[in-house]
């Protein structure tokens, strides 16, 4: 049973990179999360308290540096390692889909990630 979900997950993935995934525009936040070690429980808690934190603060100032220390805050175990990008992409994920008014900063901070890794795509 494990290995089918396993499976299923990979399924889920070559679809996503079929679709055209990446960082600046991710096909799923769920898969995100899962592919990070997540659960449903961790998906809900990262739109919850995202949703709050976009609503409830200025976060206009707030850096990649920023989030990362949220969501390492907010879920230890599953964003210990994370690198920039996938702060990055989870952002613009969230923000095309769920939090639109994450938007704006969502794409300043892809603009400046990619600047700074000096990237193509802008």
């Amino acid at each position: 049973m494990l290995e089918d979900v396993r499976l299923q997950g990979q399924i889920l993935m070559e679809m996503a990179t079929f679709l055209g995934d990446s960082y600046i525009k991710p096909v799923s936040i769920a898969l995100v999360i899962q592919d990070l070690g997540g659960t449903e429980e961790t998906f809900l808690n990262v739109l919850t308290k995202t949703h709050q934190l976009v609503h409830n603060n200025d976060i206009s100032k707030y850096s990649i540096a920023d989030f990362k220390t949220f969501y390492q805050e907010l879920e230890p175990e599953v964003f210990k390692n994370v690198h920039d990008v996938t702060i990055v992409k989870v952002l613009n994920g969230l923000a095309s889909i769920y939090i639109p008014d994450l938007y704006p900063i969502a794409k300043h901070l892809t603009t400046t990630f990619q600047l700074d890794n000096k990237l193509p795509g802008i």
